[in-house]
């Protein structure tokens, strides 16, 4: 039985109790007796099952989550699987179960969804624990996944959007297509792009706050003449464009304006860029994800393919006439 005790001055029961000849002394956080004592008993039986069996038998899914969290992961994801594994023991979470719960937290969902909401979190929380108290890892498998061909930017479709974009008085968003697609950067790398982050003279620009780490893209010519032409619309941003949305409106309007086949920014952009530097020019895997800013070189093998980076390659690729 653990004993049950107050300090000096304060309301909140403590108790104490050896197993294995170590001490352990915590808080009730409780001022009732009575419950102090229940706590203090279920504590001290915990740590006896664990010293017995091993931490695996006691700790439980919400308080994994809880660990990995505190650790600076992502929580992303995380409540409808407590909500789900709120009741069980890590010991009992396996690969199959895994699977299972994703059908049930997410009955109408895809298999990219399940991999990406509870297969990767769950084996993050679970490994990300294991590696921390020396316990078994978990392997997972996904769920098969459909490859779904997705429109890609190209040259002719970006002269055709240039051309209507310049017809409507839109010079910035002409520009900014162009730059999405020769440089594979994100709307939102472009959105926060400054003039002091572009040298004309020597054509490059560089993006300090990326998805990944900071790197630095080569302007084509043609990329050059239209960042000086808008040169004078904004003292700071290079694309007045506020934010996504911003983007995505002007975008549509010379779509529609072109009667072009509708591209996102993305399919525009990294996609457009992947495909133009791999499927049509014969780009290698390595010099592509140096350019794009790809960190997964395995990402753009599995989705385009059935060094160090340089200026030639772009200018090869994106710059001809």
């Amino acid at each position: 039985m653990p004993d049950v005790y107050k300090r000096k001055g304060s309301d909140v029961w403590q108790f104490e109790f050896t197993v294995d000849g170590v001490r352990y002394r915590r808080s009730s956080k409780t001022s009732d007796r009575r419950l102090a004592e229940d706590i203090a008993i279920k504590a001290e039986d915990r740590v006896r099952r664990a010293a017995v069996h091993g931490a695996e038998a006691v700790l439980t899914f919400p308080e994994a989550v809880a660990e990995y969290v505190n650790d600076g992961k992502s929580g992303r994801f995380t409540a409808p699987l407590i909500r789900h594994f709120r009741k069980w023991k890590m010991k009992d979470i396996t690969g199959p179960e895994i699977r299972k719960a994703a059908k049930i937290i997410y009955p109408d969902a895809s298999p990219s969804t399940w991999n990406r909401q509870v297969i990767t979190p769950m084996r993050a929380i679970i490994n990300h624990v294991a590696e921390a108290k020396r316990l078994p890892k978990i392997s997972v498998t996904r769920f098969k996944e459909e490859t779904k061909r997705r429109p890609a930017g190209n040259t002719d479709w970006l002269k055709a959007f240039s051309k209507t974009a310049r017809k409507l008085n839109m010079p910035e968003t002409a520009a900014l297509a162009r730059f999405l697609f020769e440089t594979a950067t994100r709307v939102s790398e472009a959105c926060r792009l400054t003039w002091d982050d572009v040298d004309l003279q020597l054509g490059v620009a560089y993006l300090e706050k990326t998805k990944t780490v900071p790197r630095k893209v080569f302007l084509t010519r043609a990329m050059v003449i239209d960042l000086a032409n808008i040169r004078s619309l904004h003292p700071t941003r290079v694309f007045v464009a506020a934010n996504r949305s911003t983007v995505k409106k002007r975008i549509d309007k010379v779509i529609k304006e072109a009667g072009l086949v509708r591209l996102t920014s993305h399919e525009l952009g990294r996609h457009g860029f992947a495909t133009e530097m791999i499927v049509r020019n014969g780009v290698d895997i390595a010099t592509t994800a140096d350019h794009g800013g790809w960190k997964s070189r395995r990402l753009l093998m599995e989705t385009y393919v059935e060094g160090d980076a340089d200026r030639e390659v772009i200018d090869r690729v994106f710059g001809k006439k």
